[in-house]
């Protein structure tokens, strides 16, 4: 005699059955898949942040590199383009003076004003840019500003590195405008103070 039971085994699963483990199964890849592409995101997204912050403090770097040869009254800084390219920027030494924000590299007459993590300051980093190439992975914004501490012996550096999130436009900030910063949506950034000394060892 056949039961109930017997004739539930012998008919097989039904389609009801079937479509809820092919549901069950999508569900959990498409899950497995999102937490993947959220992985690599943050990996991409701590990258930038690190090669940011590095490419901030090379360019603080770069300031203090220039300062060696800060040993006289900065006025004398501001006619001098070719030795003080970057800190004679800031302008007549008094207290609170200042250049304000300004793009830190320049990349030649084309529109994309971007750098790779290394920048691309040939008088200072000639040597990395023999090695690797200055445009590998440019898609950074430097921005910095040197404003007068203590006239004509400190001087505060800010540098700020920007870059496209990922799921922004990438071609929207090409020319690292200053203001970049404020789009919160399509940008990322990260800052960085320094000080920046006038050389007192050599007169």
């Amino acid at each position: 005699m056949t039961t109930a039971k017997n004739r539930r085994q012998e008919s097989g699963y039904t389609m009801v059955e079937v479509f809820l483990v092919v549901v069950l199964t999508v569900v959990g890849f498409m899950g497995l898949i999102n937490l993947q592409v959220g992985t690599l995101r943050g990996v991409s997204e701590a990258k930038s942040m690190t090669q940011g912050v590095n490419l901030a403090e090379h360019f603080i770097e770069t300031l203090k590199s220039e300062a060696i040869s800060w040993n006289m009254d900065a006025t004398l800084m501001l006619t001098q383009a070719s030795k003080f390219p970057h800190l004679r920027m800031v302008g007549n030494p008094v207290v609170g003076g200042g250049s304000g924000w300004l793009r830190a590299y320049r990349s030649g007459s084309g529109s994309d004003k971007r750098v790779g993590p290394l920048g691309n300051d040939f008088l200072w980093d000639s040597g990395i840019s023999s090695e690797i190439p200055s445009d590998t992975n440019a898609h950074f914004c430097v921005h910095y500003r040197v404003t007068w501490i203590i006239p004509n012996y400190l001087i505060r550096s800010d540098v700020r590195v920007l870059w496209t999130r990922p799921d922004g436009d990438r071609q929207l900030y090409a020319d690292c405008p200053v203001g970049m910063e404020t789009d919160l949506s399509n940008v990322a950034s990260v800052s960085i103070p320094g000080t920046i000394m006038r050389n007192v060892f050599t007169q």
